[in-house]
């Protein structure tokens, strides 16, 4: 219960309790949190007072309401760090959340000159390409489209690769596993039909990143991903390897040419 004879008003006193209970993970992200009726008896405050409140925080994002099933924890806005290493589904882990996918396509295809560049392929090589939503709990988050050698997947299916994911398959099947990754990240309108699977208005922003994958210096996977933007950002962290004077001049060397 809520006390009135406080110097501050009910409403500002339930904001304290509810974004407390957000903040320290009682109501962990992604949750239902009690209803309108509950939150009155528990805190002895009107409905007209728990409205405000829930409004407040549907409008600072801390809350999300979803038409007939009621108001929910929102998610948190991942941030993956630019460096060497890529792993979406360990930044979502870490946030102490449950992510998972569905494939939408598996595919034997003839690789496009682009792709056999990157990959040095020949005209006789083919590869699998991959499509899958991305979620975070029941939340759509990204759709992917993924390209690996057929000769890094022999003897893989679909079966597998939903269960065990790619860069596991592709370790079970050829013994490399992913070691670095090149990311280039760029805000685009997302594509209707793209769109569409992730559920957002058409030309909704959103977040294109293209990911080449590379193990023991060859490239095991290309990625196109479309994250939805309010949801993941990154940050490059530049770390400075060398610095040095020249007659009196400063001169840094760093990984960010």
């Amino acid at each position: 219960m809520l006390d009135d004879t406080l110097p501050v008003t009910l409403q500002y006193q339930l904001r304290s309790k509810l974004f407390e209970k957000i903040e320290n993970r009682f109501w962990s992200p992604g949750s239902q949190i009690p209803s309108e009726r509950e939150l009155c008896d528990e805190y002895g405050v009107s409905r007209i007072t728990v409205r405000e409140v829930l409004k407040e925080l549907v409008q600072e994002g801390y809350l999300v309401r979803k038409q007939g099933k009621g108001t929910f924890v929102s998610l948190p806005k991942f941030e993956h760090e630019l460096s060497s290493t890529y792993s979406l589904s360990q930044e979502i882990e870490k946030e102490g959340l449950y992510s998972d996918f569905k494939i939408l396509g598996f595919r034997r295809t003839n690789a496009t000159s682009h792709l056999k560049k990157i990959f040095g392929l020949s005209d006789s090589d083919s590869l699998y390409e991959i499509t899958r939503l991305r979620f975070i709990g029941d939340e759509l988050f990204a759709w992917e489209r993924a390209f690996t050698p057929c000769s890094l997947m022999e003897g893989a299916g679909e079966e597998q690769l939903q269960k065990e994911g790619l860069y596991f398959t592709i370790f079970r099947c050829s013994g490399l596993m992913a070691e670095e990754a090149e990311v280039e990240a760029e805000a685009v309108n997302c594509p209707d039909e793209i769109a569409q699977q992730l559920k957002i208005k058409k030309n909704t922003a959103v977040l294109h990143l293209t990911r080449v994958t590379t193990a023991q210096n060859r490239c095991i996977e290309y990625c196109e991903s479309y994250i939805r933007s309010e949801k993941y950002k990154y940050k490059y962290k530049q770390i400075l390897r060398k610095k040095a004077f020249y007659d009196g001049a400063y001169s840094d060397h760093t990984d960010g040419k």
